[in-house]
């Protein structure tokens, strides 16, 4: 029975996310609006070198007063940063949260779903906020290290929070919000997986000796 269930679950996930993707694709550039306001209103707070952002389509884009050297027709010129940040690589979760609330027919789930998707938007701008620290503080050469002057320890920091916010928290985040959604579900999977054992212990009982 365990494995049916998980089967089932895993199929009609699959399932939503066929269906949810191109929708999600195509509504991209609004979902990616409050993502995108966010991390650039965190980053205009917290860093005095940010002039502003804007938003190009699903594109976040962060202006900044760090120069760095580029080619220019006649020859280099120096001219200030502007490091992009793609929405989709950080909000393909809300997809992912919406397909397993359908997959397991969770109680309220349009409500849930609009909980999480909100509980969502400070990993989305982590994400995103994170590419934009990365691309100046390390990707910069050295024009923008000197301008800035950041530590190595800080530079690892960056380096780590733009790890985490790439490969842990768009994948597993969701995947915990349904979690604490559907606590009646994964009950059902620990009885299930009990009661699949529970014949295979009766079968092994030991047998009496025969005079």
């Amino acid at each position: 029975m365990r494995n049916t269930l998980i089967g089932r679950f895993l199929l009609l996930s699959i399932l939503w996310l066929i269906v949810l993707l191109p929708l999600w694709y195509v509504l991209a550039r609004w979902f990616a609006a409050p993502a995108i306001w966010l991390a650039g209103t965190v980053m205009k707070a917290c860093f005095s070198w940010v002039e502003g952002w804007h938003q190009d389509g699903v594109t976040a884009v962060l202006h900044t007063l760090v120069q760095v050297r580029m080619k220019g027709p006649q020859g280099d010129v120096l001219g200030e940063l502007a490091p992009e940040a793609s929405y989709p690589t950080y909000g393909y979760g809300l997809v992912l949260l919406w397909a397993m609330l359908l997959a397991s027919r969770t109680e309220r789930w349009w409500l849930k779903g609009l909980i999480g998707s909100l509980i969502l938007l400070p990993v989305q701008a982590w994400g995103i906020s994170f590419q934009w620290l990365r691309d100046v503080v390390l990707l910069s050469g050295p024009y923008g290290a000197a301008y800035l002057k950041y530590s190595p320890l800080a530079a690892n920091a960056i380096a780590y929070g733009y790890q985490f916010g790439f490969l842990m928290l768009p994948p597993v985040t969701p995947i915990l919000l349904w979690l604490a959604f559907n606590k009646r579900f994964v009950a059902a999977l620990w009885l299930e997986a009990a009661l699949e054992g529970a014949p295979e212990q009766r079968h092994q009982a030991p047998t009496k000796a025969v005079d």
